[in-house]
């Protein structure tokens, strides 16, 4: 019987603080606060005060989908190294549950990272921590086009 192989995590190329920077520089007003960088996933709190809510009382899907959006951008970034260039290219939002007002915790893991392209998973929560969706987003990255002979991806 063989056994399962460990999964081999990416290594970050920004720390969380550098990270954590690129949301105080572009988005300062989103309530976006960086928990998590390791190997294999980044972790995302978005406070309620930048998630806006349905009259009916629970948060939007555009809201929750620009919570992913950026969670995926930072995430991206984060092991990829400054690549502000990056454009979303394809999303897709499953909503799983209606989220009641409050933060949501985005984890993301990033299962391709190439030279012009990346594609992130993620699973977002509510505060009770119940899964409210799941999320696919696939990123243009033209500024990584020409990489130093040195570079592995």
């Amino acid at each position: 019987m063989t056994q399962p192989q460990e999964r081999v995590g990416l290594c970050p190329r920004l720390s969380i603080d550098e990270v954590r920077g690129l949301v105080t520089e572009y988005w300062p007003d989103s309530g976006l606060w960086v928990e998590e960088i390791s190997p294999h996933r980044v972790v995302v709190t978005a406070g309620a005060e930048g998630l806006e809510c349905r009259p009916g009382g629970t948060l939007s899907g555009p809201t929750i989908f620009k919570a992913a959006d950026l969670s995926s951008f930072l995430a991206i970034n984060a092991y990829a190294g400054r690549v502000l260039t990056g454009v979303l290219t394809h999303g897709s939002v499953s909503l799983l549950e209606a989220a009641e007002p409050g933060p949501l915790t985005v984890v993301i893991e990033v299962v391709r990272l190439g030279r012009r392209m990346a594609v992130a998973n993620g699973r977002i929560s509510d505060a009770k921590g119940g899964l409210v969706a799941v999320t696919t987003m696939q990123f243009a990255l033209p500024s990584r086009q020409v990489l130093s002979p040195d570079f592995q991806a």
